[in-house]
């Protein structure tokens, strides 16, 4: 059937809770990509131009928006660009795609945050000075450092802006910013946070209101680099978490050291114009009932909440009439099931979600780089197959 809505009108209904000509389906492609391409991981984050390609030359895995795949330009950003986030979380670029073992990991053994009140005095400084950082990180030249500070990112939202022209689907996103509570557990590791917010508490809260309007306002430039205005999807801010939620964090710990500072950066990035894509790993099903704030106050239609693991069925009941949500084909599923069994999973997913409008289909956090191509041809199959509007033969129903 032919499409009759652009992918940027389509997505934009759905965040806006009305019902497009379709459900917007856009799973998370972001090593998938590079790895079907021959490219390496050093190519992936060091060539920009050639990723944008492999996302060109496989337009059949991409749904109605990407990941522009951040991945060396924005990560766990407790710093100001690419050059210092290298200096923080210190990734080794492997030579060989997939990695040998796993994709680098930006969660530290050791506590790069050692004092709270350094911090909050001093700043960011603390971490970035910290004896902790591996000195291995400054014996690089000088224009290696001045490249990924101030040349890299003009040519990775050039080639982004390529992708965009030549293939008419938009972006997931302009930058990423850390939930703060998410951010700390990675400076100052899971255990000792676990220490700090029964001995500490009242540090613990200090420390997430500076980090997390720290972490907002960076990600509000940040877009404006990427092409805000210009390039449909560089308004959005994808705020992720990781391990600061349930089943990591108790319900309790989540309603009061994260989500209080992930409400913050929502209305501080929304009442300056940006919208918020919230990223949300974990099961969040027992906290949905705070997580219907999270649009207070706030202009219709500017923020989507992404799950992973969260009972998306629940989360249509809850939330469906506040903001839009996005999720949750299983990774598991992409990798080892079959077409048809990733068929039926996406019907009954549009089926208890899709109703009325506000949802988009994806998968739950990335789709694995060693996905059966098939099974994500499956999943964009299934919004078509499924997910047309007020047709007789689709299994949307026109509301609840």
């Amino acid at each position: 059937m032919a499409e009759t809505m652009t992918c940027y009108e389509r997505v934009e209904a759905a965040w806006n809770l009305k019902q497009a000509d379709r459900v917007p389906v856009a799973p998370m492609v972001i090593y998938i990509l590079p790895y079907l391409a021959g490219l390496s991981f050093r190519d992936m984050v060091e060539d920009p131009e050639r990723l944008a390609q492999a996302a060109i030359d496989h337009q059949d895995l991409v749904g109605d928006f990407i990941h522009p795949v951040l991945t060396m330009l924005d990560h766990q950003a407790i710093l100001p660009n690419s050059t210092w986030d290298q200096v923080s979380i210190h990734w080794r670029i492997w030579e060989h795609f997939p990695p040998r073992g796993n994709i680098p990991s930006a969660v530290f053994s050791e506590d790069m945050i050692a004092d709270y009140d350094a911090i909050l005095e001093d700043g960011f400084a603390a971490v970035l000075f910290s004896r902790k950082v591996n000195p291995a990180v400054f014996e690089r030249e000088v224009r290696d450092w001045l490249h990924y500070g101030f040349e890299y990112p003009r040519v990775f939202w050039q080639a982004w802006d390529r992708f965009v022209r030549e293939t008419g689907r938009c972006l997931q996103m302009g930058a990423r910013a850390s939930i703060p509570f998410d951010a700390l557990i990675h400076y100052r590791t899971f255990p000792l946070i676990a220490e700090d917010i029964v001995e500490r508490p009242e540090k613990v809260k200090r420390a997430c209101e500076r980090l997390g309007r720290y972490e907002i306002t960076t990600a509000m430039a940040r877009c404006m680099v990427a092409g805000a205005g210009h390039i449909p999807g560089a308004e959005k801010i994808f705020l992720g978490n990781g391990l600061g939620a349930p089943p990591y964090v108790s319900p309790a710990v989540f309603n009061e050291f994260v989500y209080p500072f992930l409400k913050m950066q929502v209305d501080l990035a929304v009442l300056r114009g940006f919208m918020v894509h919230v990223h949300l790993d974990g099961n969040l099903t027992l906290v949905l009932e705070t997580l219907a704030h999270i649009a207070d106050g706030l202009p219709r239609g500017r923020v989507m909440l992404d799950f992973e693991k969260t009972d998306m069925r629940k989360a249509k009941e809850v939330l469906g009439d506040r903001v839009c949500i996005y999720g949750n084909v299983p990774g598991a599923l992409l990798v080892y099931g079959t077409p048809q069994e990733v068929d039926l999973y996406c019907r009954d997913l549009i089926e208890a979600c899709a109703g009325g409008g506000g949802f988009i289909l994806g998968s739950e956090c990335e789709v694995p780089w060693d996905a059966k191509p098939d099974n994500v041809r499956a999943v964009l199959a299934a919004a078509e197959k499924y997910g047309r509007y007020g047709h007789p033969n689709r299994r949307v129903h026109p509301t609840w």
